[in-house]
């Protein structure tokens, strides 16, 4: 099963804030490191909030920061607050001779609904943003950022602005 844009979303947010814990992040920094467009962002910002596993702070030096450690919210903590996954507990087409027990059909999708968020369940944010070795979540290419650099300043450099963490360096 696919997730929704807006789990998408609201994973992405995730990810950014716990890419800088304790720096209050505004809605406009959100929007601009994630690509969730800016109007949009409060809908996905209001149910994480709800919840608890992020705080926003208005005014001055406000913005929006984890509540929690990242290594202690699953993605599935995530995607259930903004676009729970619906497990399939009775025939959706309400037939009778389905009562008690799914067709072949909604066991397979019930199944698949399972894996997904069992999957979800067993990867916590803080696992998404300490991957040695890998790219940084939310960072541009390294093409991108070469042809950025080279366009404002004329010179080759963008490299260093978002390298590949060595195992030993922390995020």
């Amino acid at each position: 099963m696919a997730l929704t844009q807006t789990a998408e979303y609201a994973l992405r947010a995730v990810v950014w804030l716990a890419q800088h814990p304790g720096e209050p992040q505004t809605t406009q920094q959100i929007a601009d490191a994630t690509q969730v467009p800016f109007s949009y962002l409060p809908k996905v910002l209001q149910p994480l909030v709800r919840s608890g596993l992020i705080a926003g702070q208005r005014g001055l030096r406000g913005g929006y920061t984890l509540c929690r450690d990242a290594a202690e919210i699953s993605l599935l903590d995530v995607v259930q607050q903004v676009d729970p996954i619906q497990r399939i507990e009775s025939c959706p087409l309400a037939l009778g001779a389905h009562t008690g027990r799914l067709c072949p059909l909604h066991q397979f999708l019930d199944q698949l609904l399972l894996a997904e968020a069992t999957s979800l369940g067993a990867t916590q944010i803080g696992d998404l943003t300490t991957c040695p070795g890998e790219p940084a979540p939310l960072c541009p290419s390294r093409a991108a950022l070469h042809a950025e650099a080279e366009a404002e300043a004329g010179t080759a450099g963008a490299d260093a602005a978002c390298e590949t963490r060595p195992e030993h360096e922390a995020p």
